[in-house]
């Protein structure tokens, strides 16, 4: 299996922008023996999740036309 590491930058933490200058980011890494599982790395920890799953609240999340 190929690794495949993406960086996403974190705009805001806990409600507040993250202070310009200052840059902080979240990877989103393949699992090492399960395709359909992708680990969220945010600072030390590490979150496995299922791929599908993320993928329909980040959909769900970004739907404009919920109303």
């Amino acid at each position: 299996m190929i690794e495949v590491k993406q960086t996403v930058e974190i705009y805001e933490e806990n409600g507040g922008e993250i202070p310009l200058g200052i840059s902080k980011h979240m990877t989103v890494e393949s699992h090492w023996n399960r395709d359909e599982r992708v680990i969220l790395v945010i600072g030390r920890r590490r979150i496995t999740v299922i791929a599908a799953d993320l993928q329909a609240a980040l959909d769900n999340a970004t739907n404009t036309n919920r109303f």
